[in-house]
């Protein structure tokens, strides 16, 4: 009787493993749609094999592929079955990856705060276990959500951080990735100062794009990376538009065109079709832009993100304007419009559907941390010895925390800004990022005493400490510096900026509603500002800042006046 090989559960993994690498191949070819059929046959007998991590890894390509489509929600299903995969086998960097996939994923859906909540749980992960490269990736994904929150300058500082790491732990690809998103952002930042009509800065920002840029696709082209070459070309060659290099920009992404073209990456050849127009129109070359536009605009399908679509009407309305045909203009003004209605509609759909399918995750996080708190609690109860370990541990905190807080205010104390401020300067210095520091002081508040009782003296400190919070920002050091004086550090922020959050505190307090408190109770505030030079220290800072705040107290109080040297 002649032998044969059974069509067994040998027969089905290697079916497996062929579909598997076929799905990847299709990745990194572009080919997402075809990728994305051979992976969810893949996980359609994966069943068979009985292997968590064949699963993982399918629902891993699955969610890529998704992304890549722009599919995002079911790239965040296909992420979190992963995910808990990933965990159950106790796979650290596939961890870091899933965590990382998903923060991307919900920033283009709009959670930002859960995309921020990801991406930092990759990094403290990827930290715990020593994981370099993954730390970068995570600062990398850290940086991109702040570009999207609009805060361009913590996003450049977490992506150098990022491009750090990778020159420490990574190869050609993770700097190159740091650098391209590096250029995207730079171009961000070039935008925000176009609108503050801050023309220094927007130069600065477009040089540091084409910097990045430049180095960015030198990688890419000696890592021999088609895709990426063609991406980065990109991003330098609307750098190099928005500079007013208008032949070299469309040399370049003319060349990047070709190569999307001839290699089939869909997406790229329809960005570098709308980028070639934009430079178009600032040449003054209107017509041709009009006619690039509509040839883009007729190409484009219904699997095509509509953020392509937008774009592109965007830029007819703008170029038929220009010509001065306004009934077109205003059509494509509506379309881009009427798009983004859609838009919205879907993704606030998107964000309520995630955020039951979070509750419900939580619930039974809930629930289990509930049961394993019942059972630590029984045991407790028969061991009196860690009831009073948890009160002296309890009491050994509270003390740590009277020596950095002032206890009436829940500021800084004096202690604490004295012993950070030294280490915020460094890090200024060392990431050459503005700093500022300003003095405040109550105006008059012995009168408020005198005439209102230290009761009332006490509320007002109170009152002022919880307007300093509410008008800065998390990361700023605020602190008591002694009686009705404080000292606010702003990190990351140049003068203006600063002057004008010292001047909303001052109006803040001025219009206060002081008469709750006590009637006929008026509180105002003088402040004296002073902005971090390179070669200051903290004493040289605080004494510029006590300065400013005496000639404000000799211009009349109730004013700001910025140090000399901050001018």
């Amino acid at each position: 009787m002649p032998s044969h090989t059974p069509a067994g559960p040998e027969t089905v993994a290697r079916r497996l493993v062929r579909l598997i690498a076929d799905s990847q191949a299709a990745h990194d070819a572009g080919h997402h749609q075809q990728g994305l059929a051979l992976a969810e046959q893949a996980l359609a007998g994966a069943s068979a094999v009985g292997e968590p991590l064949v699963v993982a890894r399918i629902h891993t390509l699955i969610a890529n592929h998704l992304w890549r489509l722009g599919q995002f929600e079911p790239s965040v299903q296909s992420a979190r079955a992963a995910l808990a995969l990933w965990k159950a086998a106790g796979r650290i960097d596939e961890q870091c990856d899933t965590l990382c996939l998903l923060a991307i994923s919900f920033s283009e859906i709009g959670l930002q705060e859960e995309a921020l909540k990801h991406a930092t749980a990759s990094f403290e992960l990827a930290r715990e276990h020593d994981r370099g490269l993954a730390m970068g990736v995570a600062l990398n994904r850290i940086g991109i959500c702040y570009d999207r929150l609009g805060d361009s300058i913590q996003a450049e500082s977490f992506l150098l951080q990022s491009l750090g790491m990778a020159r420490e732990h990574g190869g050609h690809g993770d700097r190159m990735l740091a650098l391209n998103n590096l250029t995207a952002t730079a171009i961000s930042a070039y935008y925000q100062a176009q609108l503050r009509a801050d023309d220094e800065a927007s130069q600065q920002a477009i040089q540091r794009a084409r910097q990045y840029g430049s180095r960015a696709l030198s990688l890419a082209r000696r890592h021999g990376d088609i895709y990426r070459v063609a991406v980065t070309q990109g991003n330098l060659g609307e750098a190099l538009g928005l500079a007013g290099d208008f032949a070299e920009a469309r040399a370049l992404l003319q060349e990047a065109l070709a190569s999307a073209e001839q290699n089939g990456f869909r997406a790229v050849v329809l960005r570098m079709r709308h980028n070639i127009a934009e430079v178009l129109l600032r040449e003054g070359r209107n017509e041709e832009a009009i006619v690039e536009l509509t040839a883009t605009l007729q190409s484009l399908t219904e699997l095509d993100h509509e953020t392509t679509r937008m774009r592109v009407h965007s830029a007819l309305h703008r170029a038929y304007k220009a010509t001065r045909q306004f009934e077109p203009a205003l059509l494509h003004c509506e379309a881009h419009h009427q798009i983004e209605m859609q838009r919205v509609a879907l993704q606030s759909k998107a964000q309520a559907r995630l955020m039951v399918n979070r509750i419900d995750v939580e619930r039974a996080l809930m629930d289990g941390e509930r049961s394993r708190l019942e059972a630590e609690l029984q045991r407790l109860r028969t061991q009196q010895l860690e009831a009073e370990k948890e009160l002296l541990e309890q009491r050994t905190a509270e003390l740590h925390r009277e020596t950095l807080e002032d206890p009436l205010t829940g500021l800084a104390n004096r202690r604490h800004v004295d012993a950070t401020l030294p280490l915020l300067i460094e890090r200024s210095r060392g990431q050459r990022q503005p700093m500022a520091l300003a003095m405040a002081d109550l105006d008059h508040f012995k009168q408020v005493n005198d005439r209102h009782g230290h009761a009332v003296g006490d509320e007002v400190l109170r009152t002022v400490a919880r307007l300093f919070g509410d008008k800065t920002r998390a990361r700023d050091l605020l602190g008591r510096w002694g009686g009705e004086e404080f000292v606010l550090v702003f990190v990351d922020t140049p003068r203006e900026t600063a002057h004008e959050i010292c001047e909303r505190l001052r109006s803040a307090v001025q219009l206060y509603p002081w008469d709750a408190i006590a009637p006929g109770l008026q509180v105002t505030l003088s402040l004296g500002l002073a902005v971090a030079q390179p070669s200051d220290n903290a004493i040289e800072l605080v004494e510029r800042a006590d300065a400013a705040l005496y000639e404000a107290k000799r211009l009349g109080r109730n004013r700001l006046v910025a140090s000399s040297a901050s001018s």
